[in-house]
């Protein structure tokens, strides 16, 4: 009996996890190539005749992209989308979402052996009209752990901490550095859009966010593992989002908490949960 995890791409290139048991396989987010989303299922030895269900964040192609919505449809992975989600991806991608198998996603669903919540999350434009984060919940030897998952909101709320406290994974976006936006090539307006309550996380913010979700749990062994997700190409590295995480959990006396750092072309170690 086990849980599993695996971030398969993050970044403005493309978004996939995975996170599977014994009895049932998840995709989150399917903006990769179908390509690439098989080669590295086959790699964790997940055939898509396993995949149970995708969930769907929000309607950007790189967090479902024609090539994955494509691969689903072909091998009947039912969809699962909440419905301001679903007219999203209608209007970019029509009769191909028709001919999908999809689902209505409620707040609090069950997929098999996995619980599933969505949550709101700060994350707009004129593309898109929602997106969502999750919550998935397992129970291992009679214990239940938690998998917390937002990779795209402009700021960090009350009910966003109170949807992640008590994770055992999470992952969590710290997508740009402010000086190095400042200082980057991009558009005025588009530079705007990012700092916004509905573009991206900075690094402050999402060491900020860490550091709330794991004061306010309850769990003395939350945050084992906290990802930090949709790094920017431009403007962010990975050693800075780690630094900057690093030392705010420094200041707050945290010293428990694994932190690592997402690629956007590469999957990351999986994090397994078994039964001693």
């Amino acid at each position: 009996m086990s849980l599993n995890f695996c971030i398969l791409a993050s970044g403005s290139n493309g978004n996939c996890s995975v996170i599977w048991t014994e009895k049932t396989a998840i995709l989150i987010d399917c903006g990769c190539s179908g390509k690439y989303i098989v080669e590295n299922l086959d790699s964790l030895d997940i055939s898509l005749q396993n995949l149970t269900a995708a969930v769907i964040t929000h309607a950007h192609m790189d967090h479902i992209s024609a090539s994955g919505l494509r691969l689903l449809r072909k091998n009947n992975v039912p969809l699962y989308l909440h419905e301001d989600i679903f007219r999203d991806v209608f209007r970019k991608y029509g009769k191909k979402l028709e001919e999908c198998v999809t689902t209505t996603f409620y707040e609090d669903s069950r997929i098999k052996d996995i619980d599933v919540k969505y949550f709101d999350v700060h994350h707009k434009d004129a593309n898109i009209s929602r997106a969502i984060g999750f919550s998935f919940s397992h129970v291992v030897n009679a214990k239940q752990y938690k998998v917390g998952y937002v990779t795209d909101t402009g700021k960090i709320c009350d009910k966003i901490i109170k949807n992640l406290v008590n994770s055992d994974i999470l992952v969590i976006e710290s997508n740009y550095d402010r000086m190095m936006l400042n200082d980057s090539f991009r558009p005025y307006d588009n530079k705007r859009w990012v700092i916004s309550d509905w573009g991206h996380l900075s690094n402050e913010d999402a060491a900020d966010a860490v550091c709330e979700i794991k004061r306010l749990s309850s769990n003395k062994d939350s945050l084992k593992y906290v990802f930090l997700a949709h790094i920017s190409k431009h403007h962010n590295t990975p050693e800075l989002a780690m630094q900057t995480t690093r030392e705010t959990l420094l200041k707050k006396s945290i010293a428990d908490v694994k932190i690592l750092t997402t690629k956007r072309k590469q999957k990351c170690a999986t994090i397994r949960i078994a039964a001693n």
